[in-house]
């Protein structure tokens, strides 16, 4: 079901607008200095594996962007390393299939971990701190050059409402919505594989991927239920505006 092309399913479109304006002038007013000014969140992906030795590292600097305002750092577990003995108890399909979809359209000839791939544009080894610091300072420099939609996702009882304001689109091509859901730690002993005897902990783990449609640049208003969003309740979500499907990030927002 394209939730794009059925956006009253839930509440009418005149109702969901109200709620809207509330929120928005509830809003506290903020001045016009520098140190008010909200900085864009840039995205961090990780692919990682219980059954990856080379992976220990990249989670704990996934953990520590975790912490950082201004960053949405995602742990994304696959679920290709099971043979090797462990099987990934927090692997999924759709995981293995982002990180697929995203080695494609980087030009890249195959999937590994740790992956940490920085706004949808470029990619890196998990493990290099130096290197994942870099890009991420690149990537804000990117979005002070570009006008991104204004994106207010909220949630009012046991709905979440999701608008994404008017603006040009990048090359006149579509850009798609995700919305993904993810819990904050997970923790887990390892009993086999090449982690074997490790009680490891992961953060932001990615429960749910679910692309919501595409955005044309028109202004676009959503209702959402939890079960539009995935089969359980996570402790967060994260909305991303992407070009294509795994193409630059152009925009995001977090929801806890």
């Amino acid at each position: 079901m394209n939730i794009v092309l059925r956006m009253n399913r839930v509440l009418s479109f005149i109702f969901i607008s109200m709620l809207l304006a509330a929120a928005i002038a509830c809003l506290p007013a903020r001045s016009a200095s520098a140190k008010d000014v909200v900085e864009p969140l840039i995205v961090v992906e990780l692919f990682t594996s219980q059954g990856c030795s080379s992976c220990p590292p990249a989670d704990e600097i996934l953990a520590e962007l975790s912490q950082q305002k201004n960053i949405l750092a995602l742990s994304y577990s696959v679920d290709y390393w099971n043979y090797l003995g462990w099987k990934d108890t927090l692997a999924q399909p759709d995981c293995t299939l982002r990180q697929r979809k995203y080695n494609k359209s980087l030009g890249l000839g195959g999937v590994y971990t740790p992956q940490m791939v920085v706004q949808g544009r470029r990619d890196v080894i998990g493990s290099r701190a130096d290197l994942v610091a870099k890009f991420i300072d690149q990537a804000k420099i990117t979005l002070q050059e570009i006008s991104a939609p204004e994106i207010i996702f909220m949630r009012r009882g046991d709905m979440m409402f999701l608008n994404i304001r008017a603006s040009a689109l990048r090359n006149n091509a579509p850009a798609t919505i995700w919305v993904i859901g993810y819990d904050f730690k997970k923790i887990v002993p390892i009993k086999k594989g090449e982690l074997a005897g490790q009680v490891r902990t992961y953060h932001n783990v990615v429960q749910s991927i679910k692309r919501l449609g595409s955005w044309m640049g028109e202004e676009t208003r959503l209702s959402l239920s939890p079960e539009d969003l995935g089969s359980g309740k996570y402790d967060a979500y994260a909305v991303l505006l992407q070009a294509q499907e795994t193409g630059p990030i152009i925009t995001a927002a977090k929801l806890k």
